[in-house]
């Protein structure tokens, strides 16, 4: 308990604040956001190569309230200010949806690194404009990260391995990623819940349950096999605003996918989730917040073990794994390996055990100088690690998310949309000549 409440405090109320290197990273914050805290502040201040260094917003006086509560020492009247700063070289993207494609672009053009929220852009048409753009893929072009956090833990990188590279795991059968936030955690005027932001569970929430299954399957691009979404109409007791459209904005799916190899991926994700409880009437729990284990599970098929033991019979196993709070292992974590042991000969198995055991991975594996990390870094730290090594051209520990990878995850959201019959979220008009000649 006490290694559980020591990384909470390291982590995610007060990290060691460390002296800074002379030729630190400074990095503009663009929007005083609700994440930026957790994803950028507090682990900046473990990692002496980052200098969390301005901010702006679209009200003067929050972002001086913010930069005063963040000890962040300048705040601009204009996100332009912010990329057009001489002394920053990276900027933090964490305004709405609607807006990362232009503001990923014109801090581009700026020459600013940009380490952007995810989901990347709105659509697979500005994931592409934005990751085939020449201020991407030149070889000098400043480093772009989308800031799918979670893939830069061991946790996460330990569950792959024990299911895809472990001796005992065999083809990949079946996975499932969920995730449930309760009723009234996010208010009904949310931009999570705005269609004109490019709002909606699938955008938020559920993207991560599709980058699990996406890797999970091994497949950056599944099929779609069948979609249900609750959009958000049928739950708000507010009047909608006018164009904002709440019947396209899903605050829960329930999704199937298939990979290549015909493994078959689930997701199911609520940000509004209620109802559900055990041993109480429907009619009194239905409208009552719930919350669910946020876990993947991946389920193999079976594996022939090389044993030397048996005479004429097959030795094979079957595994199940998984991983408990999958999006902030670094709060708790827990990967639980089910293997069901099989002696077989012929077609008759003649006896079977199950072994089970628990894994926890807060920190790599070994020794080793490109993997770095602490117990208590979270994963917004591992990720800035991993951010700071790419800009300095350090090879580091290897793991990043490429623009294909960011372009196929925006491809398989859209495919979900068009499954379930709702629309594509906007698509910005932006131009980057044009929009830079204003």
């Amino acid at each position: 308990m006490s290694s559980f409440f020591r990384r909470l405090y390291l982590g995610s109320i007060s990290p060691p604040l460390v002296v800074k290197e002379h030729d630190a990273l400074r990095i503009g914050l663009l929007g005083a956001s609700n994440i930026a805290p957790e994803a950028v502040i507090l682990p900046a201040r473990s990692h002496p190569e980052v200098i969390i260094y301005c901010v702006a917003a679209r009200d003067r006086n929050r972002a001086n309230i913010y930069a005063k509560k963040h000890n962040i020492p300048v705040v601009h009247d204009t996100y332009d200010d912010v990329i057009n700063d001489p002394s920053i070289s990276c900027v933090y993207l964490a305004l709405p949806n609607s807006h990362h494609f232009e503001w990923a672009l014109r801090a581009l053009k700026a020459g600013k690194h940009v380490l952007l929220e995810k989901p990347s852009t709105s659509n697979a048409i500005e994931a592409k404009k934005l990751f085939d753009h020449p201020l991407v893929t030149a070889c000098d072009a400043p480093v772009l990260l989308e800031a799918f956090h979670y893939r830069f833990h061991p946790a996460w990188q330990t569950f792959l391995d024990l299911i895809h590279n472990d001796p005992s795991a065999g083809p990949i059968k079946n996975v499932y990623s969920q995730s449930f936030m309760p009723k009234g955690n996010f208010p009904d005027n949310d931009i999570r819940f705005k269609y004109s932001l490019a709002g909606g569970c699938l955008m938020d929430f559920a993207a991560y349950n599709i980058s699990h299954v996406r890797q999970m399957l091994d497949d950056p691009h599944p099929r779609v096999q069948s979609v249900v979404f609750r959009t958000h109409e049928h739950s708000s007791t507010t009047s909608p605003v006018e164009g904002e459209n709440p019947e396209q904005v899903d605050e829960a799916v329930s999704a199937s996918y298939i990979s290549q190899t015909g493994a078959i991926g689930h997701v199911v994700a609520d940000m509004n989730s209620r109802g559900g409880w055990p041993l109480l009437p429907r009619s009194w729990t239905q409208n009552w917040p719930s919350i669910g284990w946020p876990k993947c599970t991946a389920e193999l098929e079976e594996k022939l073990i090389d044993d030397h033991t048996t005479h004429g019979e097959k030795h094979l196993v079957q595994r199940v794994v998984t991983l408990y709070n999958h999006i902030f292992p670094h709060v708790y974590h827990c990967i639980t390996i089910e293997d069901k042991h099989i002696i077989r000969l012929g077609s008759e198995d003649l006896r079977s055990w199950v072994e089970r055991k628990n894994v926890k991975a807060y920190t790599w594996p070994g020794d080793s100088e490109d993997c770095h990390g602490m117990e208590w870094w979270t994963t917004y730290r591992y990720q800035l690690e991993e951010f700071v090594n790419r800009i300095k051209a350090r090879h580091g520990n290897g793991l990043w998310i490429s623009r294909e990878d960011s372009i196929s995850q925006m491809e398989v959201i859209d495919e979900t949309y068009r499954k379930g019959d709702l629309k594509l979220r906007p698509t910005s008009t932006f131009d980057i000549d044009d929009g830079l000649k204003e």
